[in-house]
């Protein structure tokens, strides 16, 4: 069976609509002074091995260089992240999450778990890891794509 545009718009719109709901619940449910932004940038480095360069973020995030940077700074001045020169080019840097940065990472993530039991109770585990294997493979397929 051929591939439907209209299937691949209407999987987009609920992505999209998910998305905003997901992040209002978000907003509402993360640590006192931490922002969406910043909780997914802190996602993005615990996620990844090791440190990575404000500018790579950039492109991973889809944002200007200016944006990342000011969610840097926030995130530096809070101590959840560190953000260094790069060790073999002095005018890099590199960006690590801190000890303080993970425990408020775990923090926002066992309250955003907590609110999930629901959705949780609605759904299977098996729905969810073919629902999760097919939306990996949209998101590699379009990550390869952008490059």
């Amino acid at each position: 069976m051929q591939n439907d545009a209209r299937l691949l718009f209407q999987t987009f719109t609920e992505i999209g609509i998910i998305n905003q709901l997901a992040r209002a619940e978000l907003k509402q449910a993360l640590p006192e002074g931490m922002s969406n932004a910043q909780f997914e940038t802190l996602t993005h480095l615990n996620r990844v091995d090791g440190p990575h360069g404000p500018s790579q973020m950039a492109t991973a995030f889809q944002v200007t260089k200016g944006a990342m940077t000011h969610t840097l700074g926030l995130l530096q001045k809070n101590g959840w992240v560190r953000v260094e020169t790069h060790p073999t080019d002095g005018r890099g840097k590199t960006v690590e999450i801190t000890k303080s940065g993970q425990a408020k990472y775990q923090e926002a993530q066992q309250t955003l778990y907590a609110l999930m039991g629901e959705l949780l109770a609605f759904t299977s585990d098996m729905d969810l890891e073919t629902l999760n294997l097919n939306l990996e493979k949209i998101r590699v397929f379009m990550d390869a794509a952008r490059d």
